[in-house]
């Protein structure tokens, strides 16, 4: 026995030798491997650090889209099957009333907390689904939060100086109708935004009435037998005006149609319909189908693609086509009727322009070389030009050629309220809601006549070392959109918004200040630590400042030790 157990022993002696050998030599190459760069924790070549580069990027963006997705999911309540499923055989035999029910109504017992955008969908008729003034009581802003730091910073959504009661901002904010057939919706309370969109419906009826129903804008996509019905509905613009000594509550100024931006866009829909009533009977009434109107496919582009716009223009209905993007400037929806009228209008003013100052000769050669202008007649200053509107059969009421001043000061007083919207929903916490409202102001500045110089300068992306004269002051909303981004965890639009509102005025630290916080964020920290180090600049005293720069500098300290050690 013995002598048989040591010869098994001799046996196993070689067999474990090779194997601590094999180990040992396989520790040998990952260590000679991970000398060169061939472990695979480092890239053998450009191409291949480029790749890798891409593809962390696109785990990035795609995170971050699931994460938008999610929240965005986390605002919509979705009502589908109200009346039925799609597609359901309503002569089949043993299928329940219940199924396909006349009326649903929509109220706030049906909406989850903190869901204001409706989507009803993936139905098939007959019937009717009511979405009732009960809506317009759901709230969709909360007391301002008392938790937040204070700032000190004027128009800022973070501000030191007491926020006010939050406003209560009462109905839905967006309804959205897809999928639907067969059935009528009636809208009947209050939209925020007064944005209604349609799309892949088919015998389709949309009833807009009542004080409450504010829609002011609908787009339809891909229908068929549409017909879209005002009862009385109000204006985008209408300012609701209460009755005393009555309890019939608030009554509509302005109705439907009343104001050049009350529009039904409308893309791929056959067979449209669009009607407005008073008082039960046709007001005005106008057909259109997107073939007939002579929609064409054009390259890549379907005719269904094609853009048109419904809306009523000096008393009756209207359908014209939407110019392209790329044939009119501005990010403002545009007919080739609204462009010629526009370009006419500039076109008046700079002959009046002109025609002041007819007399001005221009005179070289001071000893500066500096070009001078004399005029014959006497000096014209900008107060005569503002002043020569009478001259001028009054085309000329402000410098600006696309808009008079009661028009820049409408378009500013319906900025600065969205803006104010904006921070009372980032102090309620409610930080998507304000991108809504921020989004909404800047969308309204495209309007105004300095939008084209605006835009050119953010597209440029240099900053000069002075704030850029504005109507209306972009750099501070983009500023506070930033700080909602940086909230939500979308770093790269807090980063751009932070960089163009350091473009339009270099001298506003929170704009700099919430830039260096999204490189920060985002990983850049050199660039960070140089973005932060010019809003301490600005105001060395910032505690605020101070400590994200030093979080920086750490950071990027410990990115440098680990490339030395990599």
């Amino acid at each position: 026995m013995p002598a048989t157990s040591t010869m098994r022993h001799g046996r196993r002696k070689p067999q474990t030798l090779r194997k601590k050998l094999e180990e040992e030599e396989e520790a040998e190459r990952q260590k000679t491997a991970s000398a060169l760069g061939l472990d695979g924790k480092h890239a053998r070549s450009a191409a291949e650090a480029e790749e890798r580069s891409k593809a962390k990027e696109t785990l990035k963006a795609k995170k971050i889209l699931e994460s938008y997705q999610k929240r965005e999911q986390g605002v919509v309540q979705s009502l589908a099957g109200l009346l039925g499923p799609v597609g359901g055989d309503e002569g089949t035999v043993g299928i329940s009333e219940e199924k396909h029910q006349e009326v649903k109504y929509v109220t706030r017992d049906m909406i989850d907390a903190g869901k204001r955008v409706v989507t009803i969908s993936d139905t098939t008729g007959p019937g009717k689904i009511v979405l009732t003034t009960d809506l317009s009581n759901l709230e969709s802003a909360t007391p301002a939060n008392s938790t937040l730091e204070p700032k000190s910073y004027a128009d800022d959504a973070e501000n030191k100086e007491e926020m006010p009661k939050a406003t209560i901002h009462r109905g839905i904010i967006k309804l959205n109708l897809r999928n639907l057939h067969k059935c009528t919706v009636v809208v009947k309370c209050k939209i925020i935004t007064g944005t209604v969109e349609i799309s892949h419906c088919d015998d389709l009826t949309l009833l807009v009435e009542g004080d409450d129903a504010t829609v002011a804008t609908i787009q339809a996509d891909l229908c068929s037998n549409l017909d879209i019905q005002f009862h009385d509905s109000p204006s985008g613009k209408n300012v609701p005006l209460r009755v005393r000594d009555t309890n019939s509550g608030p009554t509509t100024t302005l109705f439907w149609g009343q104001d050049k931006d009350d529009r039904v866009f409308h893309a791929g829909v056959s067979n449209l319909r669009v009607r407005t009533f008073r008082d039960g009977y046709v007001d005005l009434e106008t057909r259109s189908d997107y073939l007939q109107n002579g929609a064409k496919a054009v390259g890549n582009a379907t005719a269904e693609e094609v853009q048109f716009v419904t809306s009523v223009v000096d008393d009756n209905f209207l359908t014209e086509k939407l110019l392209k993007p790329g044939e009119v400037k501005g990010s403002v929806p545009m007919t080739e009727r609204e462009f010629k009228e526009l370009e006419e209008k500039k076109s008046k003013i700079q002959e009046a322009i002109d025609e002041k100052l007819k007399d001005v000769v221009k005179v070289q050669g001071d000893e500066n070389g500096v070009e001078r202008s004399v005029s014959n007649t006497g000096s014209v200053g900008v107060d005569q030009l503002s002043s020569s509107g009478s001259d001028a059969g009054g085309v000329i009421e402000e410098v600006y050629a696309s808009a008079t001043k009661e028009e820049i000061d409408s378009i500013v007083a319906y900025c600065e309220d969205q803006k104010a919207k904006g921070n009372e929903a980032f102090a309620s916490g409610e930080y998507a809601q304000a991108v809504l409202f921020y989004t909404i102001a800047l969308d309204r500045a495209a309007d105004l006549p300095d939008a084209s110089e605006i835009a050119d300068l953010l597209s440029g992306g240099d900053s000069s070392k002075d704030p850029i004269p504005q109507l209306f002051k972009r750099h501070v909303v983009l500023s506070n959109r930033s700080a909602s981004f940086l909230k939500m965890g979308h770093h790269e639009k807090a980063l751009k918004d932070g960089t163009e509102a350091e473009i339009l005025d270099p001298t506003y630290v929170k704009g700099i200040f919430r830039k260096g916080l999204a490189l920060h964020a985002i990983g850049r920290y050199e660039e960070a630590i140089s973005s932060l180090a010019v809003a301490q600049k600005i105001e060395p005293k910032n505690k605020q400042i101070k400590q994200a720069l030093q979080f920086a500098e750490v950071r990027m300290q410990q990115e440098i030790r680990k490339r030395m050690e990599s």
